[in-house]
């Protein structure tokens, strides 16, 4: 359309005014109080009163304390981690050096400080020092008048993006992989300012998604062809005894998995479909439903390579051929890949799909092809009966869709008074995009927008499109909704909840309590956050908050050693693909991270405490994780929660897969990357990295076994480094505990000789059993896991480390938990201003039982969580 070249210059002014305005508004002078700074812990100020307050009592006391025990590496002449203590501004009511003197109050609250080698202070000592510090802090914050805040404007992270367009349409939109990734710190979340920044590059992007989404919500008044695919399987016998509508849950070394499929030729570029289908399960001993993958994707091209098939449904067959049963499944066409082809008859370009189904059943038993070993008979027999498949497009109960109502309402005004109508339209577009009402000046923008688009382009519809799509690329529509003056806090508060709990856009209930301006009761929003975490929108935040404050994605990409591990991987068996991973259907670590999702949300859907985090009597899994880590009983593909026993040597989250491959090597754990993953996501430790003249580990699985499997003598290697030995004391104690899990995460307390290649699973096996006492008789050298941690007891292996930690280091672990929540929550970082705020959320769960959800729930009421998504009060 020639319009959109013309227009270019509109939307950039557009988008610059609207941000420019959006970074005023959003520019604000905050008190230096996030909440009411708690009152210190009775009983803990014993021996501290003797240090005077201010700079009388550094002179006296503190400054002769540093220079005694800590100048040596933090003093003049040497400055470790470029601190220097005695060059700290003494007076804190001055507020100058703050986040320098937090940094000193944690190490010593951690208690790591000084190293063990060097002369000790006595437990006084360190209180009075401590006390001293945290004290002056607090005074300073609550006497301090005003802080200049940073802008806090945000844009929507691809998460949220994506989410809130699909709340906004009123129907799914996939839309992430079109976007620039988001970036990504370990650790560390990506939903704060400082990294949701935006570029020309994006904004090309959100234009061209924006045009897309509003060309399958606004629809044009004549209705669409409906497209039909049907394939049909009689129950007919082949030689081999399996029956034509049949297909087995046993891979065939030549042509891969059973599947059947369904072409489909020219279906719209946008609407909702419909798959029914006719099936049935055929079990065997020890299965009790049969999981059938239903996806839609591209064909495979001439060179046998996959294409992207994105899954519809899971349908868990339990009805027998004798009772077929009618399965439904609904989707949008738009978010599935597809090729083009050309259209014989008029020459047109078509696209074309598949409709895949296929077992994914999957209890452990190498499933490749290679071998026929008495399990994989049993696996053969697993079948499901498929009598037929239909595919409709689009699908529709009315016409116009609900989807374009919505939005194009009907009204008299719409023959009477289009630009009046229009102008309607936009307003109510505008409030829920915007997610709190839109201004008249705002509606009038693009009221003229809207007017100058008319005149180029055929219909109402298609200049409406133009017009919204240019609204989802306003500053307000990609932005957070912060306080600002079109609006009030109660707005704000809506969608820090909403963005906070579903990573989305509120709610008609959350709006509309802000506009009875009701957000501000805490009885309210109790009430709105329990609501809002029973609503499966929730799982949106428990798997992107999750996601980055475990940093377990790395996991997906470690390359593991196959001739270590060769039962591992699901592998071809044959042909120029064989050795590669098999595409077709899902791989243990993609369970491996539901694992750790659905862990976590599990803590919040029954307020367990979160000292699970570190041991639990419940795991997370399906037949075949449990099958990986040694826990029998468990039937079906589901996830789901199961009691363990101690023998399982599971619990909590240290021994998840995600976490222990992700901090591997593929070849060997990595102790190390254990530590930091520990001290980082649990203890809430920042842990620096090495500098860069230290050697660095061998970590590479491509390298030879001898080699690959030596990083314990490596590590001792670095402790007799002077300029590696300080972090090593600091962390190798962390991470040795965990050798007794292997790289693929299974607990593993004798490996084989340095060098042993592992033989796969053959018919030289008779079945697992058989096979795993091959694995018993190569498993020879007993693992040393046994460590001293910084300042405390000697723990041999993981499970006296766990006790360790729920015993001495509990406070910290809450602690952390509830400062990643709180991060999370109002998207930026902490720093000493909402110390006091975290202590007194600490107080509360304590008297809670330490509830993850009753914490989120104080979260949300808290001053910190309002305020940073509100107008201060003067």
């Amino acid at each position: 359309m020639n319009f959109r070249a013309s227009i270019s210059a509109v939307i950039a002014f557009l988008f610059c005014a609207g941000l420019a305005l959006h970074h005023c508004s959003t520019w604000t002078t905050k008190s230096a109080v996030a909440d009411e700074p708690s009152k210190p812990v009775a009983g803990k100020e014993s021996g501290a009163s003797s240090i005077a307050a201010g700079l009388p009592g550094y002179k006296q006391r503190v400054s002769p304390f540093f220079n005694t025990y800590c100048a040596t590496c933090h003093g003049p002449e040497k400055s470790k981690a470029g601190l220097s203590v005695l060059a700290l501004n003494g007076d804190l009511a001055a507020g100058e050096d703050l986040d320098q003197w937090e940094s000193v109050l944690e190490m010593l609250e951690a208690g790591e400080m000084p190293p063990i080698d060097e002369r000790q202070p006595i437990k006084a000592e360190v209180d009075a020092v401590k006390h001293w510090i945290e004290s002056g802090m607090r005074d300073y914050v609550q006497q301090a008048k005003a802080v200049q805040r940073e802008p806090k404007t945000r844009r929507l992270t691809n998460v949220e993006y994506e989410n809130t367009l699909s709340d906004l349409l009123g129907f799914e939109l996939a839309v992430i992989d079109e976007l620039p990734e988001d970036p990504a710190h370990n650790y560390h979340f990506n939903n704060n300012a400082e990294l949701m920044r935006l570029g020309p590059e994006q904004l090309d992007r959100y234009l061209e998604i924006a045009r897309k989404a509003m060309r399958s919500a606004i629809v044009d008044p004549e209705q669409p062809t409906v497209i039909k695919a049907r394939s049909e399987w009689k129950p007919s016998v082949s030689k081999n005894g399996t029956a034509a509508n049949e297909i087995s849950a046993c891979v065939n070394k030549f042509s891969g998995p059973p599947q059947r499929k369904i072409g489909i030729t020219g279906a719209p570029i946008s609407g909702e479909f419909r798959i029914r289908m006719s099936a049935a399960a055929l079990l065997v001993p020890g299965c009790d439903e049969v999981p059938l993958e239903v996806s839609i994707g591209m064909p495979i091209d001439g060179d046998h390579n996959e294409k992207p098939y994105r899954v519809v449904a899971v349908a868990y067959l339990t009805n027998s051929p004798d009772e077929p049963k009618v399965y439904e499944f609904r989707g949008r066409i738009e978010n599935f890949p597809y090729a083009t082809a050309s259209d014989k008859k008029n020459g047109s370009v078509v696209h074309r799909r598949e409709l895949r189904t296929q077992i994914i059943y999957d209890d452990g038993t190498p499933n490749n092809g290679a071998v026929f070993s008495e399990e994989q008979q049993r696996l053969s027999m697993l079948r499901a009966a498929i009598d037929w498949i239909e595919f409709e497009a689009p699908v529709f109960e009315v016409w116009p869709p609900k989807h374009h109502t919505d939005i194009l309402f009907e009204s008299p005004l719409k023959q009477s008074d289009e630009p009046a109508y229009v102008r309607a339209v936009l307003e109510r577009f505008m409030s829920r995009a915007y997610r709190r009402p839109a201004t008249d000046d705002e509606v009038e923008r693009f009221v003229k927008v809207y007017l100058l688009t008319r005149p180029t382009v055929d219909t109402l519809e298609e200049a409406i499109r133009e017009t919204l799509a240019l609204v989802l690329v306003a500053p307000r529509f990609l932005y957070h909704t912060e306080w600002d003056a079109a609006t009030d806090d109660h707005y704000a508060i809506a969608s820090r909840l909403s963005y906070f709990l579903w990573a989305s856009m509120p709610d008609q209930e959350l709006l509309d309590l802000a506009a009875k301006k009701e957000l501000n009761v805490p009885e309210v929003i109790e009430q709105q956050v329990l609501r809002m975490l029973a609503d499966e929108k929730s799982q949106s935040f428990v798997e992107d908050f999750t996601l980055q404050w475990l940093s377990i994605k790395k996991s997906l990409t470690v390359p593991i050693n196959r001739d270590l591990y060769p039962q591992f991987l699901s592998l071809r068996a044959i042909g120029e693909t064989a050795g590669t991973e098999l595409p077709y259907r899902p791989a243990i670590r993609d369970y491996m991270m539901q694992e750790t999702v659905g862990f976590v949300g599990q803590l919040i859907r029954e307020n367990k405490s979160v000292l699970n985090v570190v041991d639990s009597d419940f795991a997370y899994l399906n037949e075949r994780l449990a099958a990986h880590y040694g826990v029998d009983g468990v039937r079906g593909m589901k996830m789901r929660s199961v009691p363990i026993k101690p023998e399982h040597h599971l619990g909590g989250l240290l021994t998840h897969g995600s976490v222990l491959i992700g901090n591997g090597t593929g070849t060997a754990p990595h102790p190390i990357y254990r530590a930091v993953w520990l001290r980082e996501a649990i203890l809430g430790d920042t842990v620096a990295p090495p500098p860069s003249e230290v050697p660095a580990l061998s970590d590479s699985a491509g390298d030879s076994l001898e080699k690959a499997l030596s990083i314990a003598q490596l590590l001792a290697k670095h402790r007799n480094v002077q300029s590696c030995n300080d972090c090593h004391f600091r962390l190798d104690p962390w991470g040795i505990p965990f050798e007794e899990y292997s790289a693929i995460g299974q607990f593993q307390p004798k490996v084989p000789k340095d060098g042993t290649r592992v033989r796969p699973f053959d018919a030289s096996f008779q079945d697992r059993a058989s096979y795993a006492q091959y694995l018993d008789s190569i498993n020879v050298v007993e693992v040393s896991a046994k460590a001293r941690v910084p300042h405390g007891p000697e723990v041999n292996g993981l499970r006296e480390l766990k006790d360790y930690l729920l015993q001495e280091r509990k406070d910290e672990i809450v602690q952390n938990v509830i400062r990643r929540l709180l991060t999370y929550g109002i998207g930026r970082n902490l720093t000493y201003h909402d110390r006091f705020a975290v202590q007194q959320l600490f107080h509360e769960a304590q008297t809670k039982g330490l509830g993850i959800r009753d914490i989120i729930v104080s979260i949300c009421k808290s001053e910190v969580f309002r305020e940073s998504a509100s107008k201060k009060k003067d």
